[in-house]
């Protein structure tokens, strides 16, 4: 092959030398056929600097020279917002059990007043606090697929109105769960704000004692939830509504919402069983219908067993008639409380008793 390659090399050498001196033109006169020679330049005599080289090529920094493959944006991560209930702290920790379920390959956790952009007041106007929502969702919502808001009691008021004030599934928000959300109004609410006015010269016990035992019955918040309403759900959002049988806070009047799957669940601990409204949000069953829903951006189907269907509405029932008679207890010995002061030997007690407790709660912050 070699020689072979060879040989057909000097042929074709040979013909284009012959073609070269027979192309038909008259041959040239002697001594034409060399051009005239330059000068030649010692090579000694050339300085450095009459010396012309090639410029070399230049590699922008930004190149890249391997030529490695473009990698595809890395997708984006959800979205899950808690909203907490009347008188909670962004950092008390309610909603950590739950957090910890979501991955954090897949999930971004936040919660309403995280950010002090938007910030969260939970004795605030509801109206307030719905805005506040609706605006870190518009103004974060679009970094993330998608936002799934979890709330509990009085959240799931501010999410409804939120909704009814314009948020909807165009902002990104693909689900809703409510847990103990009181949708249509609470009896904790609708006592106080109805009573407080009417018994205003010792409205400062009643307040003390609430503020003492759980949370101040007197705030712009609970105003709002004394006449809350349902908000239709919205198109395009699964929503669905989670609490315990054991919850008398938020009783089954209040937690109606219609048109919504309601889930109602067994206490399955001591903790769950004293405190039915704080219990669900540690309750098992209850998380675990939250992280379905979530991940499936779907109301799962009514997976509770036979018995917690047949006893859990029953047991709701019975906790909704206990805490309604100890709401009413409660109301009936603080209008004692308004009627003896009109007893002349029992008004100065009653007025000194009633301005310390006035300082007690505005030293909370109150």
């Amino acid at each position: 092959m070699v020689r072979g390659s060879l040989i057909a090399l000097a042929l074709l050498s040979a013909g284009g030398f012959a073609a070269s001196a027979d192309d038909g033109r008259p041959p040239a006169p002697s001594g034409a056929g060399h051009p005239p020679k330059a000068s030649p330049i010692p090579l000694t005599e050339l300085r450095p600097s009459e010396i012309q080289t090639a410029p070399a090529p230049t590699i922008a920094p930004e190149s890249d020279l391997l030529g490695e493959p473009l990698r595809a944006p890395a997708p984006k991560k959800e979205l899950v917002l808690f909203v907490g209930g009347y008188g909670s702290r962004a950092n008390d920790g309610a909603f950590d059990d739950l957090a910890a379920r979501f991955p954090a390959d897949r999930y971004v956790v936040r919660r309403l007043g995280d950010d002090p952009r938007f910030p969260y007041d939970t004795y605030g106007g509801v109206d307030e606090n719905a805005q506040v929502l609706t605006d870190e969702i518009r103004s974060i919502g679009g970094d993330y697929s998608a936002v799934n808001i979890v709330s509990h009691s009085m959240g799931g008021v501010v999410t409804d109105r939120a909704f009814a004030n314009g948020l909807s599934a165009g902002d990104g928000v693909r689900t809703f769960v409510a847990i103990a959300g009181p949708h249509s109004g609470a009896d904790y609410a609708r006592a106080p704000a109805f009573l407080l006015p009417i018994i205003g010269p010792v409205e400062d016990i009643v307040r003390a004692v609430g503020v003492a035992a759980a949370r101040d019955p007197s705030s712009d918040a609970i105003r709002d939830l004394a006449v809350a309403r349902p908000i239709r759900a919205p198109a395009g959002v699964a929503r669905v509504d989670v609490s315990l049988a054991t919850d008398g806070l938020v009783n089954e009047f209040d937690a109606r919402d219609p048109g919504v799957p309601q889930r109602v669940f067994l206490p399955a601990t001591l903790r769950e069983l004293i405190d039915g409204h704080g219990g669900s949000l540690v309750n098992r069953q209850i998380a675990d219908l939250v992280v379905e829903t979530v991940r499936t951006h779907e109301v799962p189907p009514d997976r509770r067993d036979p018995l917690t269907r047949l006893v859990a509405p029953i047991l709701w029932d019975q906790e909704t008639r206990l805490w309604r008679r100890f709401l009413l207890v409660v109301a009936l010995a603080a209008v004692c409380i308004y009627l003896a002061r009109w007893v002349p030997f029992c008004r100065r007690a009653i007025d000194g008793f009633n301005a310390w407790c006035g300082q007690f709660v505005r030293s909370l912050g109150r």
